[in-house]
């Protein structure tokens, strides 16, 4: 098994940080040609998608390919059957997607504060909210048989959209690692990242977030308004091909 720090050393000199709780250690197998192919296709297609909308946005985005390559390489070699990747995805096979809301909340019980169905949240000033967990219970991703998921959040990839941003506080803590304490973003983030849009843009500090099967994260804020709040994850969803073999509604 490689060193995590020896593992993501490209991306470190990026300046790329990845958050991985207490792990130090992680299976990985690197992808095979074709499977580079998948991959590279699925994350290129977005961020021409993106680049459209958010040109300062997808120069962050950018340079995470080779992260989203080697996540997709250890959730593959995580799994208990030895499958490849395929666009799109099908029988024994595993998929990578752009985050949707189904692949977060991929059932009611999921603890989030999101809704089912949906990147909105409903917000109260002063009273903690969840992206991944509830301040309870930690966030893991599908670990049923045949349909196992992984997630990567890339950094800086949490975005707002259509409101005043609510948020200034922000805690990431995992299974295993519960010691850090809050992290803050500057107050001039409710000003828009592109002109003429009401795109926002938090920065990740702790560096981008890949979520496995196996150990749960805890990742939260603190509303500083009332009111519902559209926030998006840019990242890739892993999974096996059971997990999204048709259209999804929870």
């Amino acid at each position: 098994m490689p060193a995590a720090k020896e593992l993501f050393k490209e991306e470190k000199e990026k300046g790329i940080k990845v958050f991985l709780g207490d792990r130090e250690e992680l299976v990985y197998s690197p992808l095979e040609n074709s499977e580079r192919v998948v991959v590279d296709y699925v994350f290129r297609y977005g961020l021409s998608q993106l680049r459209k909308i958010s040109p300062k946005i997808a120069a962050d985005i950018e340079p995470q390919l080779s992260l989203a390559m080697k996540i997709a390489g250890v959730f593959k070699e995580m799994l208990p059957e030895r499958k490849p990747y395929t666009f799109p995805s099908q029988t024994g096979t595993l998929g990578v997607a752009w985050l949707f809301p189904q692949a977060i909340k991929y059932a009611a019980t999921v603890p989030t504060s999101y809704k089912n169905n949906s990147w909105d949240m409903d917000l109260t000033a002063g009273t903690k909210a969840w992206i991944f967990g509830d301040g309870t219970n930690y966030y893991k991703t599908s670990s049923s048989t045949g349909a196992h998921s992984a997630i990567l959040v890339f950094q800086n990839g949490i975005i707002e959209i259509g409101s005043t941003p609510k948020a200034e506080q922000f805690r990431l803590i995992s299974e295993g690692l519960t010691k850090y304490g809050i992290y803050t973003v500057a107050p001039i983030v409710e000003e828009r990242i592109e002109e003429n849009r009401l795109i926002y843009q938090y920065p990740t500090p702790m560096g981008a977030l890949p979520i496995f099967y196996d150990k749960g994260v805890m990742f939260g804020f603190m509303p500083k308004a009332s009111g519902t709040s559209t926030i998006k994850l840019l990242g890739l969803v892993f999974y096996e091909h059971d997990f999204a073999s048709d259209l999804k509604w929870i």
